[in-house]
């Protein structure tokens, strides 16, 4: 499938731990020198994975923004990229140094969280954890996960894209909408779902809404992901961020 192959191309270095039928990422034992000192695993970081972002903490994508943030994330992430995070960090992180602050890369070689972790903790920060198994972990679970309207462009174009969803009201749908959108709005989803869906559930599924920070899509990928869809993918942004590519 040519769209898994462009995903796995992108998170490069990963591809063995996202192929179907592997087994999940072990933590090594002893844990590497590099590695922070606190570790979470997938179910402390799954609440936190949410749209719109929790108060009580922040969870953070340290990888390279073009190469894998907008290629795939976890969505609710911020991306604060390691190697510029004395740049960022005044910036991106919050006021308050007690809050939960949660770091993610690219899986269980990759060292940016573990980084980025000991930056924070040396601007004061107090309440930091590493989810070490990262991105690859949250894909190979099969969680929807978020894309830049950029990189949906970039599909488009390969004719990789899969089927764009729009779950937005019927007038919305109508005053505009991505080339080739199916409609599927989100309060008629429980309904509309079965004739609207492929029957294929690896086929790509991308979702789209108004809101500026995907919850009503984010809300549409969790439910076709009970469904079984493997690849459901969600814009960052939503249909404002694909709007302003033309500006």
């Amino acid at each position: 499938m040519r769209f898994l192959t462009t995903l796995l191309g992108a998170l490069a270095g990963i591809a063995c731990q996202l192929a179907p039928g592997l087994a999940l990422a072990q933590l090594p034992d002893p844990p590497p020198d590099h590695w922070y000192g606190k570790i979470v695993r997938y179910d402390f970081i799954q609440p936190y994975a949410v749209i719109p972002p929790r108060d009580d903490g922040i969870l953070i994508d340290t990888r390279d923004t073009v190469r894998r943030y907008d290629v795939g994330h976890i969505p609710g992430a911020i991306n604060l990229p390691a190697k510029q995070f004395d740049e960022l960090a005044p910036r991106l992180l919050p006021a308050d140094k007690n809050k939960l602050i949660l770091f993610y890369c690219d899986g269980i070689e990759c060292k940016l969280s573990h980084m980025a972790a000991d930056d924070a903790e040396d601007l004061g920060y107090t309440n930091i954890r590493v989810y070490a198994e990262g991105f690859p972990d949250w894909f190979k679970r099969g969680n929807p996960y978020a894309i830049s309207a950029g990189h949906l462009r970039t599909l488009i174009e390969t004719g990789e894209a899969g089927m764009l969803l729009d779950v937005r009201d019927a007038d919305a749908y109508q005053r505009h909408h991505l080339p080739n959108a199916r409609h599927l709005p989100a309060e008629r989803f429980a309904q509309q779902a079965a004739g609207v869906l492929p029957s294929d559930k690896q086929k790509p599924l991308v979702f789209y809404c108004d809101h500026a920070d995907a919850r009503l899509s984010y809300a549409v990928a969790r439910q076709a992901t009970a469904l079984g869809y493997r690849q459901v993918m969600l814009i960052e942004g939503g249909y404002p961020a694909w709007e302003n590519l033309a500006r």
